[in-house]
């Protein structure tokens, strides 16, 4: 399949976003690999030095690159980067036949949920096509709660890593994020703390994207409109009209995924329950509640029955 961008494809977000989704479709498609999470402990030795890092200093980013450049250039051969791409789980699989595809199948790019923050580093030093997806909150903390063993660093670790890495970090001193430290300080619940790092990830990775001139990808698209959504993104890619088949779109990859993305009760049920469809009888209203408490606090999205991601304009600089 022709190409006329020939940069690296990474696609990032929130945890629970869709990047994986995003990721098998890319995939299928091209006929390569979209490697599964580089930074994550099962891959990355000193993975927490650089999940939801920002890189500020020359010897850490030369020391990220030179993993990358491993990684892409199939040097750094861990099974946990085809995860997505095995019929079994990777312990049940042969060796034989993860070699059988370090050999045979050429390698497109990555997806990375612990990267939010590296937007300009990856365009800057991998060469990257960045592809940002975003997911409703609730829905992504509904999935995230049906998942106890989601945090990598264990929770609340993951948690507390996460502000070290963000809002209370120098580099981010002078950031708009720093208007938030209430809104962290109020976050008691565990639903609450997820919806902080869902809003800290995204009032600090939207600007940046704007600034960038870089799209978002909605998860709720590609469920609601998935063929015209498909051949947007690759059209963005640097590809021509692209043949999409179903099983590019609905059928996962991986076999620990255990919902395949159909779309057969999806207008009934949206026309019952609207955006709800997505987390219902998966979290108390409550929950939801809270969440969206905290994401409005934030003050990043509105949603609205017409739209339901209408962006605001980038935040100004922090208060004081």
């Amino acid at each position: 399949m022709e190409r006329t961008d020939s940069r690296n494809i990474v696609i990032l977000g929130f945890g629970r976003s869709g990047t994986t989704w995003i990721g098998d479709i890319v995939s299928k498609i091209t006929g390569k690999l979209i490697l599964f999470e580089p930074i994550h402990p099962s891959v990355m030795d000193n993975s927490e030095r650089f999940s939801y890092s920002t890189i500020t200093d020359e010897e850490s980013s030369e020391e990220l690159k030179n993993f990358y450049s491993d990684v892409l250039n199939k040097r750094w051969r861990k099974m946990w980067l085809l995860r997505n791409h095995v019929s079994d789980r990777l312990e049940n699989v042969p060796t034989e036949f993860l070699d059988l595809l370090w050999k045979e199948c050429s390698i497109a790019g990555f997806k990375e949920i612990r990267a939010n923050f590296l937007i300009d580093w990856y365009i800057k030093n991998l060469n990257a096509k960045i592809v940002f997806i975003i997911r409703h909150p609730v829905a992504t903390i509904a999935s995230i709660k049906g998942r106890p063993n989601f945090w990598e660093f264990g929770w609340p670790g993951t948690y507390e890593l996460f502000l070290e890495k963000t809002i209370y970090n120098d580099f981010y001193k002078n950031h708009v994020v720093n208007n938030y430290r209430e809104v962290v300080k109020r976050a008691k619940t565990d639903v609450e703390r997820a919806a902080v790092m869902w809003g800290i990830t995204h009032i600090i990775a939207l600007p940046e994207l704007e600034r960038l001139g870089l799209p978002l990808f909605y998860y709720e698209d590609f469920y609601s409109y998935p063929f015209p959504s498909a051949r947007s993104l690759f059209k963005y890619l640097g590809y021509g009209r692209v043949d999409v088949h179903p099983a590019h779109l609905f059928t996962p990859s991986m076999t620990t995924l255990k919902t395949v993305h159909g779309i057969g009760i999806l207008e009934e049920a949206l026309a019952r329950k609207g955006i709800a469809f997505f987390w219902q009888d998966k979290i108390t209203a409550k929950e939801v509640d809270e969440i969206m408490e905290v994401v409005k606090s934030f003050d990043i999205i509105l949603y609205d029955k017409e739209k339901l991601y209408p962006i605001k304009p980038a935040p100004v600089a922090p208060k004081g």
